[in-house]
């Protein structure tokens, strides 16, 4: 997911892969509820904050949301492979918030795993700090009962679910939906979602943003 052009495909580069290897990367296994895939996240030495707070994401905040706003989801979580890799990476080179990996693009760690398992794997990758810095709409002056701090936690969590969910693994789900409507989706469930944060933080102004 691009902050301005959005690209589909993305191979990473080979310096950074190399990087990478040399540094090593260390795996966290998220369980989901029912019928959700399996999350086995992957991300370099830094990157344990946004691991921990994309599994809190996933495990509590993503199963506390309700219909009709919960919808989109139910029906993505369906469509995906039994496991997704989740690829963590500060950030990318070509800027982009994320990317979906399309059969044959995927990482050795995804084509390993598919082979051990004995199941389909998706996999994709997201940029924890570029999408700490994404802002969608410009709500930070709706926040005004909530510590800067606080908001800027706030922000990430909703941020990183509605990048990870409601794009990446959309595209994963459905390859053939169009980019702009995957994109509308997105940024409202982006705004619900902060809504829903702020009003459990008690924050005055959170209904402006329903």
């Amino acid at each position: 997911m691009r902050k301005r052009v959005y690209d589909r495909v993305h191979t990473p580069g080979l310096l950074r892969s190399l990087f990478e290897h040399v540094r090593g990367r260390e795996q966290m296994l998220v369980r989901g509820f029912g019928h959700w895939p399996l999350l086995l996240v992957s991300f370099p030495p830094g990157g344990r904050e946004a691991a921990d707070e994309l599994r809190e994401s996933w495990l509590h905040t993503l199963p506390s949301l309700q219909t009709p706003e919960a919808e989109p989801y139910h029906r993505i979580l369906s469509r995906l492979p039994v496991i997704v890799v989740v690829l963590l990476r500060s950030r990318n080179v070509c800027t982009c918030l994320g990317h979906h990996h399309p059969m044959g693009t995927e990482s050795r760690l995804a084509r390993r795993l598919a082979v051990d398992a004995g199941c389909e794997v998706g996999e994709i990758d997201l940029a924890w700090e570029s999408i700490r810095d994404w802002q969608p709409q410009p709500l930070a002056s709706l926040a005004s009962g909530v510590t800067p701090n606080s908001f800027a936690r706030l922000h990430f969590r909703a941020a990183l679910l509605t990048v990870l969910l409601l794009h990446e693994l959309e595209h994963l789900a459905f390859p053939d939906r169009e980019e702009s409507s995957v994109r509308n989706a997105s940024d409202e469930f982006y705004t619900y979602l902060l809504g829903d944060l702020l009003r459990q933080e008690g924050a005055p102004g959170f209904g402006m943003l329903r």
